[in-house]
């Protein structure tokens, strides 16, 4: 079902967006030169992993790279393709990576250019997320309507029958009176 024509656009738009980015990060039949970059900038980025303080660990550049795509790419897809509760978990999954992507360049201390993707994009989806509420309650709010209308109605047609059955049943009380009369 088709929600709203702005979250619909928004959805395909991060959809489309985000398998795209994905793909450069883990082939580089997308593009080899922007592939070799990511190679050379997610060596840097494992450097300043964020769950590495806690837990002592942190991925290999390779790994963590094609993790990242296949997310997104996942992601993405579900975005595009997949009706219903699942792509407010995609969008929450991609909010996350994007926050990290966030997080890891400003620990880098990269200029403010690298770091606008990720927030320009985390607050689309975050204006996906403000949209999806808007369209949810007004459809509440149109159900709720369509209930009490309906409830109404039925009120309307079990009070019409109820005088029907008087006006039927009225006949044969005065046919009754009248032989007790008689």
């Amino acid at each position: 079902m088709i929600r709203s024509l702005p979250l619909t656009a928004l959805s395909l738009l991060l959809g489309f967006f985000f398998i795209f980015v994905g793909l450069i990060k883990i082939t580089p039949k997308v593009n080899a030169d922007i592939y070799k970059d990511m190679q050379q900038e997610f060596g840097r980025y494992n450097k300043v992993f964020p769950f590495y303080k806690y837990t002592g660990w942190r991925p290999y550049a390779k790994n963590f790279r094609f993790a990242a795509g296949l997310a997104e790419v996942i992601c993405g897809a579900i975005l595009v393709v997949i009706p219903g509760p699942l792509k407010e978990l995609a969008s929450l999954i991609l909010l996350g990576i994007l926050i990290g992507g966030f997080y890891t360049h400003y620990a880098l201390n990269d200029s403010f250019e690298r770091m606008a993707p990720s927030l320009i994009f985390s607050l689309l989806i975050v204006c996906r997320f403000i949209i999806l509420y808007q369209v949810s309650k007004k459809e509440r709010r149109e159900e709720e309507l369509i209930r009490k209308l309906l409830q109404e109605a039925e009120g309307e047609k079990n009070a019409m029958e109820s005088e029907t059955k008087d006006s039927q049943t009225l006949p044969v009380q005065k046919q009754k009176e009248t032989k007790k009369k008689k």
